[in-house]
């Protein structure tokens, strides 16, 4: 591990700050304890980062902590008022699972630490997949231009004033980036945070929430996480899927306190703060990734259906025909909401029979992970326990996901697989993070199960079996161990190198975006094949890029540049002069998706180029051409 991680431990603070002192004393004043109560904090906080890059540019603040704290003010101040209303009356949440959740929790975090900063290696290493150079660039637009609103994030639309994209993960990085000194140190830092602490917490209080008679099964589910390789470790190894990963980590919550909402005997002053606890951890979650909300919608259905169900069986036929209407106007809403936001683009198609898919779903290893044999059995064990207790609704969530992801994995018929997984872009990796929120509290249930059996075999004299039984369970655990070494190999060797064999951005790259911070002007403009992490000298240094995606609407002079600045023809100067062109990056032929795009193929061998100039370079491949040869 890099020693470089130590000087960002102030980064490390003020993140896990942001995350949980905006909305700490909300959650306390709802009378949240325990593993609730930080998970209340979580999605609060993260709920007054997502209204406040809304409100900022509203009320003419840029984009700092301030707006944050302004809207969880005023949070805190709807708490207090409902908390104040029949408080004798109110319910403590939380308060009765005892010491072990936080020894769970608390390693849990402690591994996802020292995993994911072995994997990135060091602090200042940059993801160098695909969608970093959008990520990594939205971070500093925001930075630069004081605004976070996903409404303004215009940087790949150059010339519209407003568009949407959630922003929330860009949102959160930009905080630390002050503290962490540079983009990619800071979104580092809130990758290892918020995986570390949004990842237990909200497993566990999901798990409280699912099964409050087993206290183990909140302590067992974080730690069983490690068995899913998938999520999230495996969104740092695809994508890189930022927005995604801060969507998902936060369903559990949605899901927890959405059920919590609804429990009996609440009084209804606390009723309706932990209904708008719910409607916060949406609103976090659907600016963390709108996909991710719809996600947690499709899992909730099924126990909206059995609250509808209760509710009519108990009511008069008036309360009967009113359900009946409901629930079919919210099954409408959201098959047109479904609908509408399908993003579908045929790029992934399906990749396993049938058989192959539901082995991984009884294994939990989707995606072609090396499977692992305990959590799965695990979660037969939560499935056969929730089945004896007769909690349908659980099961039925569990298996919303399970005919997800099959459809996803293996459904051949492509226009109804593109209608049903579409939102996810028809990629099963995104919609496979589905099959741990339901699927993880139930293996941690089947771990409380099977530990509490263990214990009483001991206590019936059979201490050999039950140590045997014990050391088969270890080693089984052992097995999942091949699949997270894969992917801390694969961001080693891969998502996260970063030297001179780095297939995106390299060592010597980023030294000269340093050189190249001294030569330039601020109002330079540099052009670059994106493909290559030129793109990027925009997230190290400020300085204007053309291209600071590979997609996007540059106009018809960058398309000229990209496809021609290499000829100096007559028409490339004249593009040159329109959009104010000064310098260009030539980074060799090396890029992120060989092959994948010929779009940028003019900004390559510019060392022959008659209106280029050669000012500064680093190793045999990075070099920063001024153009001098446009009159």
């Amino acid at each position: 591990m890099s020693a470089d991680w130590l000087g960002q431990v102030p980064a490390f603070a003020v993140a896990a700050a942001i995350l949980i002192l905006p909305g700490l004393p909300a959650a306390l004043l709802l009378r949240l304890r325990g593993i609730l109560a930080l998970g209340g904090a979580l999605v609060i906080s993260l709920a007054s980062v997502g209204a406040g890059s809304l409100l900022g540019p509203v009320i003419g603040l840029p984009w700092s902590i301030v707006p944050v704290l302004i809207v969880a003010a005023v949070i805190t101040a709807l708490a207090a008022v409902l908390s104040f209303i029949r408080r004798g009356r109110s319910e403590i949440l939380g308060s009765d699972l005892g010491a072990g959740v936080w020894i769970g929790v608390a390693a849990a975090a402690i591994g996802w630490i020292l995993i994911i900063a072995v994997g990135i290696a060091g602090a200042a290493h940059p993801t160098q997949l695909y969608d970093g150079l959008f990520h990594l660039n939205a971070v500093e637009f925001i930075v630069k231009n004081g605004d976070a609103s996903p409404f303004h994030m215009t940087m790949v639309l150059p010339g519209t004033t407003t568009t949407f994209y959630p922003t929330l993960w860009h949102a959160l990085v930009a905080l630390i980036v002050p503290f962490s000194s540079a983009v990619v140190p800071a979104t580092n830092v809130m990758t290892i945070t918020c995986i570390a602490l949004i990842w237990p917490v909200s497993l566990a209080a999901l798990a409280s929430v699912l099964f409050p008679r087993r206290r183990a099964a909140a302590v067992m589910t974080p730690l069983l996480a490690f068995g899913f390789s998938v999520f999230p470790i495996g969104f740092l190894n695809w994508g890189v899927l930022y927005p995604n990963l801060i969507g998902a980590l936060q369903i559990p919550l949605v899901l927890a306190f959405t059920i919590l909402a609804c429990r009996s005997a609440l009084p209804w002053p606390q009723r309706i703060g932990i209904t708008l606890l719910a409607i916060a951890a949406m609103s976090a979650t659907a600016l963390g990734h709108p996909s991710a909300l719809l996600g947690a919608i499709a899992l909730l259905l099924p126990f909206g259906a059995w609250c509808a169900w209760s509710i009519a069986k108990d009511g008069g036929r008036s309360t009967r025909i009113f359900v009946s209407i409901a629930a079919v106007a919210v099954l409408f809403l959201v098959v047109a909401v479904w609908r509408a936001a399908n993003v579908s683009t045929h790029e992934w198609l399906p990749n396993d029979t049938l058989g192959q898919a539901l082995g991984e779903v009884a294994f939990l290893s989707p995606v072609g992970r090396a499977t692992g044999f305990l959590v799965g059995p695990l979660a037969i064990v939560g499935i056969w326990t929730t089945v004896r207790n007769r909690r349908w609704w659980i099961l039925a969530s569990h298996a919303v996901a399970i005919c997800l992801y099959l459809v996803s994995t293996w459904l051949p018929v492509l226009w109804l697989r593109s209608e049903i997984v579409g939102l996810w872009y028809d990629d099963t990796t995104r919609v496979a993070v589905l099959l741990a929120m339901i699927g993880l509290p139930l293996a941690g249930l089947g771990a409380a199960v099977t530990w509490d059996w263990l214990r009483s075999l001991k206590e019936r004299g059979h201490t050999r079996r039950a140590v045997a039984i014990g050391v088969i369970i270890i080693l089984l655990g052992l097995t999942h161990l091949n699949a997270l070494i894969n992917d801390v190999k694969f961001m080693r060797n891969v998502s996260f190198r970063f030297d001179v064999e780095s297939q995106g951005l390299s060592a010597d790259e980023a030294a000269l975006f340093s050189e190249a911070a001294d030569l330039l002007r601020p109002d330079d403009l540099v052009v670059g094949d994106p493909l290559t992490g030129a793109a990027l000298l925009y997230a190290y240094t400020g300085h204007d890029v053309v291209f600071p995606h590979v997609t996007g609407r540059y106009g018809a002079d960058a398309t000229t540049l990209a496809r021609s600045l290499n000829t100096g023809s007559a028409e490339v100067c004249a593009a040159i002069d329109r959009l104010g062109v000064t310098h260009a990056l030539d980074f060799g032929d090396r890029e992120l998706y060989e092959n994948h795009y010929t779009t940028y193929d003019g900004l390559h061998d510019l060392a022959d180029s008659p209106i280029l100039t050669k000012v500064a370079s680093v190793g045999g491949d990075a070099v920063l051409y001024e153009v001098t040869g446009c009159r």
